[in-house]
């Protein structure tokens, strides 16, 4: 999980705005494909390649980690020290 949350430190602002979008929804650590197509059709957002396609953020077959912005401060606060 830490590797993930390394990654999640370098998101484009639009890979931001999908994060805080799926949090809000109530997506916090975990976010499937259905779900994601759930997302697509309620907010007209685009399908997000860089989770779906980066192994580092599969879980288990269309089933992806989603850790939130929060944990990403959380873990630059603690490399910093």
């Amino acid at each position: 999980m830490e590797g993930v949350n390394k990654i999640m430190a370098n998101l484009t602002t639009k890979q931001e705005s999908f994060v805080k979008l799926a949090n809000k929804e109530g997506f916090t650590t975990e976010i499937t494909r259905k779900d994601i197509i759930s997302l697509q059709s309620k907010h007209g957002i685009t399908k997000p390649a860089w989770l779906m396609k980066n192994t580092a953020y599969r879980v288990n077959r269309a089933s992806y980690t989603l850790p939130t912005l929060g944990q990403v401060v959380e873990s630059e606060s603690t490399d910093s020290k």
